[in-house]
């Protein structure tokens, strides 16, 4: 499939999931993916930051809600951290920290993020400032 196709479907369910999307090229987030019958109805993507990484965009069809797809996609990125040196993964969330705390997030002050995380353009411009800030040690 070409690859700007699997992006424009990405971006759609981003949008349609109310979260951003604008930079997930500029920013080179890394996707995987959930399909049913060759139809996007997930993802999650990551942006690497040496052993640190920032989880992005874990989004599901709405009609594939409350299927396990959302915890599937999730255990997948973790495996994906372990096997490529990952030791921490954050996040930003303004909707989601609930979800996230009970697989393991634990909320932090965004201050005591790592700087290149800091410096990400999710955290400098696109998240508000209200948004939740969690960190998960990957074991």
């Amino acid at each position: 499939m070409n690859e700007n196709t699997e992006i424009d479907k990405i971006e759609k369910l981003l949008k349609t999931n109310n979260l951003p999307y604008e930079d997930i090229i500029s920013s080179k987030v890394e996707f995987i993916t959930f399909k049913s019958n060759e139809a996007l109805v997930g993802c999650i993507g990551i942006e690497k930051y040496g052993e640190d990484g920032l989880l992005r965009s874990l989004a599901v069809g709405d009609e594939y809600k409350n299927t396990g797809i959302g915890k599937k996609l999730l255990n997948e990125l973790i495996s994906k951290c372990k096997n490529e040196g990952i030791t921490k993964l954050h996040l930003l969330t303004t909707t989601a920290d609930k979800y996230f705390a009970k697989k393991g997030f634990k909320y932090s002050e965004r201050t005591n993020a790592p700087k290149a995380i800091l410096n990400s353009k999710e955290f400098l411009e696109i998240c508000p400032s209200s948004s939740v800030y969690m960190m998960m040690e990957i074991k």
